[in-house]
Formats: C-alpha cells, structure tokens, sequence
C-alpha cells in the first residue's frame, strides 16, 4: 500500500511533532521558510553572542510533553533555568513572583530543542508556500521562495492562524474560525552590556505603557559569559507600532528601558538589534486543538489553537496527529 504523502508548513515546535508523530505511517516533507527549524523557540547568533529572542522559557505540564522532551532533558539538551522571576513595576518597584512550575530553556540556546527534534525528519527550508492549487488529495504548492516538487494527499499549516487562513482553502465554517483568531505582535529588543552593569534581577515581567519583559540572557544555563539583555516590548505597544520605522521603534524602547532602569544608560557595547514578531502571542485562541478538513484533506494546528504556552503547541499538533493516525487507518 502507497503511503500517503503529506506536506507540514512550518517547523516550529507544532510542526515537528506532528512530523515526528506521522513519519512512520507517511511520506513527510516539512517546508520552512526560513534558514533554521524552532519557529518562535529562536536563537538570535550575532558576533560570537547569543539571544534567545522569542520564547524565553517553557514549562513541563502535560503527560505527553514530558515523554517528548524527557531524552532531551537527559542528553542536556534543555535544563532548568532556577533564576527567579520578578515582576517589575513603571515606577521601578521590584517583586519577585511565585514560581508555579519550574522553567526550562535549550542549550546552548532556545533553538537547540526543536533542532534536535527535527533530527530524523526531511525538511527544506527556505520554502516558502503561498498557495494550493490542485484538487482533494491532489495538492500542489506554490512557492515564492524555494521550490516543492510532487504533488501531496495532504497538506497541513502550522504557521500562525492569519498566515494559514490566507494559504489554505478550508470550508466557509473553518475560514470563520481562523478569522476569530486573534495574534499580538512583539518587538524584541538584543543588547550587548558592559560587563559592570548589575541588573537587581535576572528576568522580570514589567508592567510598562511599553515594556513588557527584561531578561538577562547570561543566567540560563549554557550561555556564553557576557551581560546580555533581552527586551520585549508589550504587545499592546507592539501591535499599536508594528509597522513604525525600525529606528523609531528602537529609540522608544531604549529611551523606556534607560527611565525605567539608569543603571543600564551609556552601557551599550555593541550597535542593538531589534526584531519584530508580527504573530507572537496569542490574545483569543481557535478554542479546540486543531482544524481538519476531512474532505478536502486540509488541516492545521499550532499555539494559536489552544493559548500562549509552548506547550500548547505541542498538545495542538499531537492531537492533530491523533485524528490524522485514525484516518489513515480506516482509510
């Protein structure tokens, strides 16, 4: 018997777990479209210094997720980070918060998990899809970036839900629900310190009319040594100011950040690097853990099925995986 073949968009944390999950019982091509597997669990590598610019941390809740990462918590690809988390307030009033759960990153950076997941997997990358053409499992991908070759059973999106509505054409019912997804942008800001610059803490959450986290990249485990801030704007401001001037974006944020903290002004060593996440967070989720379209062989999943958490994209694309193993079954 053929087995089906099957093409995941993206290969974030959603994408490469539903992959793992359907490697043995189909044929599975991941295309990315960028250079690197992680998605949002991204490395930032820039003159021999690193920054974890999206996911700061995830914790380890569902059953599932533990049995995902538990060989990778054994081979040290991913460690707690123990550092207390503070919550920071406009006024510079500092408090440190309950820890509910332990925190956990991937060393030597927030990349390394989901590389290392991908490691059985076929992934292209620089493939970028921007539309289907064919017919129920007949399914052909236009690119404008990279190239696909053959035509697919089935296709499945994990890119965030505004990006998956305008690639796949699901049902009226479907496309209404992506529609009520809502996604927050996120502006995150890398700086390079003087060594001598001491923080009062090591991350703190920040109630800020901008900013929205500090976190000294140096204190997760495996980092190189160094004084390294990673700075994220709140998504109001974000979402407010996504399409400003880069350089404009950049000031404001520095400009907040040396009000709320003077320690860290004339302290750069290094030029700063901002990035924009367009689609960061998630504000109203799908509110199930996947989209499958049984009929035309069109599915998607991903953290914006179900909320913020890393975890959620795992729970989303091993539920997908679930519907999609009985398919093939009674196929």
């Amino acid at each position: 018997m053929t087995r089906p073949r099957i093409a995941i968009i993206g290969a974030g944390l959603a994408g490469v777990t539903l992959a793992r999950r359907l490697d043995q019982h189909a044929e599975v091509l991941v295309l990315e479209k960028s250079r690197g597997t992680g998605g949002r669990m991204a490395t930032r590598h820039k003159d021999g210094v690193s920054f974890d610019h999206g996911a700061q941390y995830f914790t380890i809740r569902d059953a599932g997720f533990h049995a995902l990462v538990e060989p990778a918590l054994d081979e040290g690809v991913i460690e707690t980070w123990s550092t207390p988390v503070h919550h920071l307030t406009a006024t510079g009033a500092l408090e440190q918060r309950e820890d509910r759960s332990p925190r956990f990153v991937a060393v030597p950076g927030m990349s390394r998990l989901v590389k290392w997941l991908a490691r059985p997997l076929k992934v292209q990358f620089e493939t970028r899809a921007i539309a289907l053409e064919g017919k129920v499992g007949d399914w052909k991908l236009d690119c404008d970036h990279g190239n696909v070759e053959g035509r697919f059973d089935w296709v499945v999106s994990t890119a965030p839900a505004p990006q998956t509505a305008s690639l796949l054409p699901l049902d009226p019912a479907d496309q209404e629900a992506l529609e009520g997804v809502r996604m927050n942008g996120c502006f995150t800001l890398m700086l390079q310190m003087k060594p001598d610059i001491d923080l009062p803490f090591a991350a703190a959450q920040v109630s800020h009319p901008i900013l929205g986290w500090i976190a000294h990249n140096n204190t997760k485990p495996g980092r190189e040594t160094g004084n390294h801030l990673v700075v994220h704007a709140n998504n109001r401001w974000s979402d407010a100011n996504l399409e400003e001037p880069p350089e404009q974006v950049q000031a404001r944020m520095i400009g907040a950040l040396e009000a709320l903290l003077p320690v860290v002004r004339n302290a750069l060593i290094a030029p700063p690097v901002l990035h924009r996440w367009r689609y960061a967070n998630v504000e109203t989720p799908l509110g199930k853990p996947f989209l499958l379209d049984m009929d035309r062989h069109l599915a998607a999943c991903g953290d914006w099925c179900l909320g913020n958490r890393v975890e959620a994209a795992f729970q989303s694309a091993n539920a997908l995986a679930d519907a999609l193993l009985l398919q093939m079954e009674t196929a």
